[in-house]
């Protein structure tokens, strides 16, 4: 039976992971998206980050139109819910919320309705 309480949809972006460590040290991973839903994303990273850590998420989209230089980016705040490995490859279920920056409207003052 399927858990999943939302779609997910294959995206293949560059991210940035930022999360806090046990130390209290400030740390960043870059990786990518293999999916994405509106409750969170599945990650391939270079880390394995322990379930249970909050992280801030970045994530680069390609241009949305030809011809253009204009980027998306999403954001998001979630925590990890599991994580796997096979061989060097880790990955990484986090869930949370997406905002959307789409720079097409930076600097004009607000964003369209």
């Amino acid at each position: 039976m399927e858990k999943r309480a939302a779609v997910r949809f294959v995206l293949l972006a560059p991210v940035i992971i930022r999360w806090t460590d046990a130390s209290g040290a400030k740390r960043e991973d870059v990786g990518r998206t293999r999916d994405i839903s509106t409750a969170g994303a599945f990650l391939t990273c270079n880390l394995r980050l322990p379930v249970g850590t909050k992280v801030g998420l970045e994530i680069h989209h390609p241009p949305l139109e030809r011809n253009t230089t204009q980027r998306v980016r999403l954001q998001a705040t979630g925590k990890v819910i599991r994580v796997t490995q096979r061989a060097e490859q880790i990955g990484v279920a986090v869930r949370g919320e997406f905002t959307l920056h789409d720079n097409r409207w930076e600097g004009i003052g607000s964003q369209p309705a």
